[in-house]
């Protein structure tokens, strides 16, 4: 049986940077925001995967999640105006195989979907949900409880 290293809480320049990705920003936005350089940014983010037991090329959905199911950075808050998302049981899979798998064969198996159909319906729970892309539904499907405990 294999164990993983517990995961130890991020430095305060990766925090911040953490923080800035759960809200959904771009490198380029938050590189703007922290007056810092892209490739600083980009170090960040490969520090915070590294620190989190994330393989190198986990996608920012599985990041995010990540980041908000260890609580290195708060959950953020919705605007309570917002429609309300309940998403199907089918649906709640696709969530979860979102926030587990990075490649789209991956996320189709786990998901019970087709391949073909991974972008598609990935699209239509963004839009179900209200957000702007499927790193915001990681944020959003943690602030509302439909997303728990994974192995990275």
């Amino acid at each position: 049986m294999t164990t993983t290293a517990p995961v130890k809480p991020l430095p305060p320049a990766q925090k911040r940077i953490a923080e800035h990705l759960v809200q959904g920003l771009s490198n380029n936005e938050i590189a703007t925001k922290e007056h810092l350089s892209l490739d600083t940014v980009s170090s960040h983010i490969r520090g915070m995967r590294q620190s989190l037991h994330c393989p190198p090329r986990a996608s920012r959905p599985v990041l995010v999640h990540t980041l908000l199911l260890h609580r290195q950075v708060t959950t953020p808050q919705f605007p309570p105006q917002r429609p309300t998302f309940q998403p199907s049981e089918v649906e709640q899979l696709l969530l979860k195989a979102i926030a587990e798998h990075s490649a789209p064969a991956d996320i189709a198996r786990a998901a019970k979907i087709a391949p073909s159909d991974v972008k598609a319906r990935t699209q239509d729970l963004v839009r179900a949900a209200g957000v702007i892309d499927s790193t915001r539904l990681m944020s959003l499907g943690h602030a509302l409880g439909f997303l728990g405990v994974f192995d990275c």
